[in-house]
């Protein structure tokens, strides 16, 4: 019988849907193995109001390896912080996951670095961090087991959220431990649908960010988004659309791409406002067996799906600030996806008392954040010290989320049959509402744990 010990540490992410940062901790008599799963940004909140700013609750020089689910920065924005602080190890990744860290750490670092300062506050880290942390990481194809010690193994599944996204599985000599990262729906839009991991799984630890939620169908979004458009266009107004530069970005200019081309409204300028998001589209076009089967065709015969006429990229800030003087009608599609940063904000302050202008929400809006505010219906906002009245029409559409919603997180849980699953990453509504249907549908033990906290498995 093995003398073996795991313990898992739900450093963060916790009752909550950012910060994703879990330990795992196997002892064998005098010898402890430490493996990280995600090392995130909580998001949302002010630097000096958050998390991020504090030491971690372990010490990174005594890290052996870290694996990360997906490039969002709430899964790997704090990985610079980890080396900063002491972090030697592997670290692993898929190669499209691999390819967009540098990406995003590096808008990460600029953006953390700009709020610390007007916190008074030094950064957690430096981009000198940054390029040390990426120098690290190890790309693992799907389904490639790796052994990280005797007995310790892991292998990396399509999680089916966004390009490279993982569920990462752990055997521990025969203990089986699944993280979903964050999950996709299905079917995706862009991806394969998730796979599901052969054998039993002894514990699952899931994200429930939708767990009390089901989306709205995506052609409905997508019908709602070409309604909008053709609005935009009869009135001649501004439609501004806060997009995430990951996977939604994309999920839009697919969908503008077959309107475009079906001819179903009359072609205006779209306006990609997103320096980050520009980049990103070039990792999906590198990747292109990472995608679904119909797309990979496409691009394999010429077809950008990601590109259409008057498509115009705006790389430059002077760029950005030329589109505000362009007459309308006009799109734009700009970061950040919860309005918490980015170009986003300079056309908001532009166009938000526009009765004539539009903001569609596409994604989910973190509470505190200025996209939740203006879901919210707040009708004055701040936005980098100047107050704004809000007279443009707001609304929102959930069919192009990326995440799986309740109904594909209870489906995944129902296919891996864990004996005892932990649920994660979502507001505590959803993460009960979750735990609730793995328990009394599915008759799945089910813990949700607080931050911080350790349990022995």
């Amino acid at each position: 019988m093995s003398d073996k010990k795991i313990f898992l540490t739900f450093a963060g992410g916790a009752r909550s849907v950012t910060g994703s940062n879990f330990l795992l901790e196997v002892v064998k008599g005098d010898h402890t193995t430490r493996i990280l799963v995600d090392c995130g940004l909580e998001q949302g909140k002010k630097f000096c109001e958050s998390s991020n700013r504090e030491p971690f609750s372990y010490d990174p020089a005594s890290v052996d390896a870290v694996f990360f689910t997906h490039a969002h920065a709430d899964h790997i924005g704090l990985f610079p912080k980890l080396v900063e602080q002491g972090f030697k190890g592997s670290a692993y990744a898929t190669p499209p996951t691999a390819s967009l860290m540098p990406l995003m750490l590096e808008d990460a670092v600029a953006l953390i670095a700009k709020e610390a300062k007007a916190c008074d506050e030094e950064p957690p880290f430096t981009a000198d961090d940054v390029h040390r942390a990426v120098a690290l990481l190890e790309p693992i194809e799907y389904k490639k087991k790796i052994f990280l010690t005797e007995g310790i193994s892991a292998t990396l599944y399509n999680a089916g959220h966004i390009l490279g996204s993982a569920t990462i599985l752990f055997d521990i000599e025969g203990t089986r431990v699944l993280f979903t990262g964050d999950l996709g729906r299905n079917p995706a839009i862009l991806l394969p649908d998730a796979d599901t991991p052969e054998g039993p799984i002894d514990y699952l630890i899931t994200e429930s960010v939708y767990g009390n939620r089901q989306h709205e169908d995506a052609l409905l979004s997508e019908g709602a988004l070409l309604r909008r458009i053709q609005r935009t266009v009869k009135e001649r107004g501004t439609l501004l659309i806060p997009s995430f530069s990951l996977e939604r970005t994309q999920i839009i200019l697919s969908a503008i791409d077959r309107f475009v081309a079906s001819g179903a409204f009359e072609p205006v300028p779209v306006f990609l406002d997103s320096p980050l998001a520009i980049r990103v589209t070039d990792v999906y076009r590198q990747f292109p067996s990472y995608l679904r089967g119909e797309i990979q065709e496409r691009i394999a015969k010429g077809d950008d799906p990601f590109d259409f006429p008057k498509l115009h990229i705006s790389y430059t800030p002077e760029d950005s600030a030329k589109i505000d003087e362009l007459p309308s009608p006009k799109i734009i599609i700009a970061g950040a996806g919860m309005s918490h940063g980015g170009r986003i904000r300079n056309h908001e302050r532009t166009y938000l008392p526009d009765r004539n202008a539009a903001l569609l929400l596409v994604g989910y809006q973190t509470p505190g954040s200025l996209g939740r505010r203006l879901q919210d219906g707040e009708k004055k906002v701040l936005i980098d010290k100047k107050w704004v009245k809000v007279r443009a029409n707001i609304s929102k559409v959930g069919g192009f989320s990326a995440h799986a919603d309740r109904d594909d997180l209870v489906s995944f849980a129902e296919k891996v049959k864990p004996k005892k699953a932990f649920v994660v990453l979502g507001e505590l509504e959803s993460s009960a509402f979750l735990a609730q249907r793995l328990s009394g549908f599915l008759g799945i033990d089910t813990y949700i744990p607080q931050k911080g906290e350790q349990v022995d498995l």
